[in-house]
């Protein structure tokens, strides 16, 4: 299939000006070449290292701007209003200049672009991929492991250095190799330059993960991190090494304004060029007074509300089917997100080749559901829990208010907890919480991965602590049955669909429209699948 790939005619920017007052006032004048690329967020990166802190939007960001893969999903064009995004279907090459699939479907060899220099201006290397896996893999705190399974699972045996130039890996079973290929699109495989990394080890810290904690330019990325300034900014220049060429737009700053209807007044000021993590009725307002573009997208990230089902009261499965029916899904569409959230009956790609969504529906509202069901298990009402939320994302903080309104009818008394960003990241991931309202996605759409991120016994990112047994064997039986998109394959993901509506362990609310928004006159935004923006792609007039 011949890909359309996107334009990227972008202006190259010299200097990047400030925002000229912490209330957003000052020109209406739109961002030119000379005042550069101004983007406003909600926070910043907890850490540099994935290995160490993989999660959290600004995380996310950071590390598809600073760190690039051996290969890539293609950018295509949008069609039906939709906007650019990427084909999940093929790969492109990136740090590799092509690679090669053995007869037998098992080894894939990747030549690698050796002009491609890092951060620091070191020449890409096979060392620095070997490296890099070993890294992924090797630290403690790494999720590498858990969302590769059981696709990569031993790099000593499945990732070797051919020559300087070239690395192959082996897949052990020919139905890997899409789920294979995919992970590579990703940040959790980005290479690292390994001289700058292991010039910064110690005895007890081998691989430089201590270092690259709050040290940067240590990746093969289009951009390199010239300037941090904890909570408040942070300056991005054009890296000339980069694989697919330098962007042309040479400068980036990233601000942190705190305030969502603040981030939205410097876009429509003129004072920021691009807005993200906002509330979707200031998007609806910015589109319809004409002040900015928002994006339609083929999205894949939902709303969702994990229920830590090792702790009372979700280790009981009654009280999370009860909760289901508390949640007011249609009233957070319209109320909340004002359009821009839609029902999901599979946390799947509706878009895959095979989908089987049958026996499957969205969840819906039912209160008096809710009440039967915690009466017939003996449960006393209301049932009393935490729900807590990030408070620097707030369309997840009205979400929150609309259930613990709506759930005092259905038999649950909701307390809600607002913490920051840096003690919500930890708290999800040490299961301390008792329940959560979350956005989140999986990067690949293969349904191995989506499960395997998701839903790994013991994975950090296994957000409800959920073990069941049927669902790993739905799961495993899945990755036993072929190619992961084959009709037996499918029905081994519907059945482990299936089991998750049944048992709850996540209520999931809606799939999300992109959170951002871009002044007018810039160009460029494409759809990725792991929702944030690729500096790389922007263009100016």
């Amino acid at each position: 299939m011949k890909v359309t790939r996107v334009s990227k005619a972008v202006v190259g920017l010299a200097t990047v000006t400030a925002l000229v007052s912490a209330c957003g006032g000052g020109g209406g004048a739109q961002p030119s070449a000379e005042d550069g690329i101004v983007v406003v967020t909600a926070a910043q990166p907890q850490s540099f290292s994935y290995e160490s802190s993989a999660t959290g939007y600004e995380s996310a960001e950071f590390f598809a701007n600073t760190g690039a893969g051996l290969v890539r999903f293609p950018y295509v064009e949008g069609t039906d209003g939709k906007a650019a995004h990427q084909q999940l279907f093929e790969f492109e090459p990136v740090l590799a200049k092509s690679y090669d699939v053995s007869s037998d479907g098992l080894t894939y060899t990747f030549h690698l672009n050796t002009d491609a220099k890092s951060a620091a201006g070191n020449s890409l290397s096979a060392d620095d991929v070997i490296f890099s896996f070993r890294r992924k893999f090797d630290v403690e705190t790494s999720i590498v492991p858990f969302i590769s399974e059981p696709i990569i699972t031993d790099v000593d045996e499945q990732v070797r250095k051919i020559d300087d130039e070239t690395v192959s890996i082996t897949v052990r079973d020919p139905a890997h190799g899409y789920t294979m290929m995919s992970l590579l699109t990703v940040s959790a495989y980005n290479i690292y330059d390994s001289t700058v990394l292991s010039q910064n080890a110690t005895d007890t810290d081998p691989w430089g993960v201590e270092w690259s904690k709050t040290n940067a330019d240590f990746g093969f990325g289009a951009y390199k991190l010239t300037s941090h300034t904890p909570g408040q900014q942070m300056v991005y220049e054009a890296n000339p090494g980069f694989a697919l060429g330098k962007p042309e737009v040479e400068r980036v700053v990233q601000r942190v304004v705190a305030d969502p209807g603040q981030r939205a007044n410097l876009l429509r000021s003129g004072d920021a060029s691009i807005a993200t993590q906002l509330r979707p009725a200031d998007q609806v307002a910015l589109r319809d007074a004409g002040e900015a573009q928002i994006f339609e997208a083929p999205t894949n990230a939902y709303v969702y509300v994990p229920l830590t089902t090792t702790t009372a009261p979700f280790d009981n499965v009654d009280v999370r089917r009860a909760f289901a029916h508390a949640v007011p899904y249609d009233l957070i569409m319209k109320d909340v997100y004002n359009g821009r959230l839609g029902p999901l009956e599979s946390i799947l790609n509706s878009t895959l080749p095979g989908y089987d969504a049958s026996g499957l529906e969205p969840n819906t509202t039912d209160p008096a559901r809710s009440l039967e069901i915690l009466e017939q298990a003996g449960i006393d009402t209301p049932v009393e829990f935490t729900l807590t939320v990030n408070n620097a994302v707030p369309d997840l903080k009205e979400t929150a208010v609309q259930i613990q309104t709506a759930a005092a009818a259905a038999g649950f008394e909701v307390t809600i907890d607002e913490v920051n960003p840096a003690a919500f990241q930890e708290g999800i991931a040490a299961k301390t919480f008792q329940a959560s309202v979350g956005r989140d996605y999986a990067v690949v759409q293969s349904p191995p991965y989506v499960f395997a991120l998701f839903y790994t016994p013991g994975s950090p990112i296994n957000w409800p602590d959920f073990t069941h047994g049927p669902l790993q064997e739905a799961m495993a039986d899945g990755n036993a049955a072929g190619e992961p998109l084959s009709p037996p394959a499918w029905a081994k993901w519907n059945e482990a669909s299936r089991i998750l509506q049944d048992q709850m362990p996540t209520v999931y609310i809606g799939y999300v429209q992109p959170l951002n928004a871009f002044a007018e006159d810039i160009g460029g935004y494409v759809f990725r699948t792991d929702n944030v923006i690729d500096y790389a792609e922007l263009e100016l007039p």
